[in-house]
């Protein structure tokens, strides 16, 4: 799919991963690209998307990415990106009394280089694995789990350093997650879309109207 090899920090060393990983059945590609148009700069992402619960996450187009930070080529193949709104802690659930794998996905920082993501899977409230990445601002990586039957995964992140080009447009510990190869395939039934999915505003405190800390629209 990328014709690039990303370099990940794994569980404290390097290791070459290449993005022709493969995602096929019982896996599941979620790209967000299918979630419905956006009427504004940002929405969030429905908790009946891919019958996953999905906490704080909110998703935009990638052009608009690209035009306001200029740092996400790797993915400007896609139509959606996902992201941590408010630049907290992301939570990916299944169901009540069920499971699931997560294989990989591909992540970037918005701003800071070296930022460290951190994920957690978790079943019955047990902490089943724990694996660190860092993020760069100008290139993706594609990172690799292989996690079974967990019903949760958590994304947090910490550290990093203002990126010398972009952290002069905005900053903050926002990072982007797309292309998450999962086995859905205990609980999963495909949805009819268009689904409902919320715009992502708030207002600031001149009474603009704006998105998520970094991202303006134009008045």
């Amino acid at each position: 799919m990328y014709s690039v090899a990303f370099i990940i920090l794994c569980l404290s060393f390097p290791v070459v991963v290449h993005s022709d990983y493969n995602c096929t059945t019982p896996n599941t590609l979620i790209t967000f690209d299918d979630l419905p148009s956006l009427g504004s700069y940002a929405a969030v992402v429905p908790n009946n998307y891919f019958d996953l619960v999905w906490s704080n996450v909110v998703y935009t187009l990638v052009t608009y990415l690209n035009s306001f930070a200029g740092n996400h080529t790797a993915l400007s193949n896609e139509v959606y990106v996902a992201f941590n709104m408010y630049e907290g802690p992301i939570t990916i659930s299944s169901p009540a009394a069920s499971t699931f794998s997560i294989n990989s996905f591909i992540a970037l920082a918005f701003y800071m280089d070296n930022l460290a993501l951190s994920m957690t899977g978790k079943r019955n409230g047990a902490t089943i694995y724990q694996q660190t990445v860092t993020l760069q601002a100008t290139i993706s990586s594609f990172i690799v789990l292989n996690w079974t039957y967990i019903d949760t995964i958590i994304f947090t992140t910490s550290g990093g350093i203002p990126d010398p080009i972009l952290a002069v447009r905005s900053n903050g510990t926002f990072y982007a997650i797309d292309n998450l190869c999962v086995d859905i395939s205990s609980f999963y039934t495909p949805t009819l879309y268009p689904i409902t999915a919320t715009p992502m505003t708030v207002t600031s405190d001149n009474g603009k109207k704006e998105n998520i800390k970094g991202f303006h629209t134009a008045y």
